[in-house]
């Protein structure tokens, strides 16, 4: 089978492409006005950025403003992703860092993984299906749907669940459901669910109370 060569990209182009993945994989729609915010730059960089990355045939741009990865663009966003997540799995098993700094620690290590280094990591860590924060390797959300997973927020009073995945983008709110031992594989009953959506819970034995915010930002897999 003939090896597609692999078009060198730069950093920027990278967060672009993985920026628009996400966003796809979450059901956003991906628009300027959201990467503008996303990336922290500025919406005149965004339309420069997006002009080119066109030109180059990473992206569509449709009249609406809606932006979609063509083949070439997902092939890139979705090997960075994947690099993503073995460096937190390096990060987190290999060197000792906290389960809540691996996602901003690996996302300037991303970059810098050679084919070469991400083939030695997919060999070191082939037991593995999903990174620390329980994304599925190879996929995003879309793949956690289609595995049955559905957010905290969405269960009844007297449900039961397993956390599969922890929404990780967030350093602060990674650190505060470490604090309450809520991580992937721990199991959960929601004991209550008032009018203003805030759930409670029992979890590693204590009684917790999450708010939709948090809950919202949690993937569970019903009676598991």
């Amino acid at each position: 089978m003939t090896k597609l060569r692999r078009e060198k990209t730069s950093v920027s182009q990278e967060d672009y492409l993985k920026a628009i993945w996400e966003m796809l994989e979450e059901e956003q729609t991906p628009i300027s006005a959201r990467l503008a915010e996303e990336l922290k730059v500025t919406p005149p960089a965004v339309t420069a950025a997006l002009k080119r990355m066109t030109r180059d045939g990473f992206l569509r741009v449709e009249r609406s403003g809606r932006i979609d990865l063509t083949r070439k663009g997902r092939q890139v966003a979705e090997r960075l992703a994947l690099r993503h997540q073995l460096a937190e799995m390096l990060l987190t098993e290999v060197i000792g860092l906290s389960w809540a700094r691996a996602h901003d620690e690996a996302e300037r290590m991303e970059h810098a993984i050679s084919d070469e280094v991400e083939a030695l990591l997919l060999k070191r860590f082939s037991g593995h299906t999903a990174c620390p924060h329980g994304l599925p390797l190879r996929g995003g959300y879309a793949r956690l749907r289609k595995q049955g997973a559905v957010l905290l927020a969405d269960l009844a009073a007297g449900e039961s669940a397993e956390i599969v995945c922890v929404h990780e983008k967030d350093g602060k709110f990674l650190e505060f459901m470490d604090g309450l031992q809520l991580r992937p594989a721990t199991r959960i009953e929601v004991r209550k669910r008032e009018y203003d959506e805030t759930m409670t819970l029992r979890a590693a034995g204590h009684t917790i109370h999450l708010g939709k915010p948090a809950t919202s930002r949690i993937w569970v897999r019903r009676g598991a």
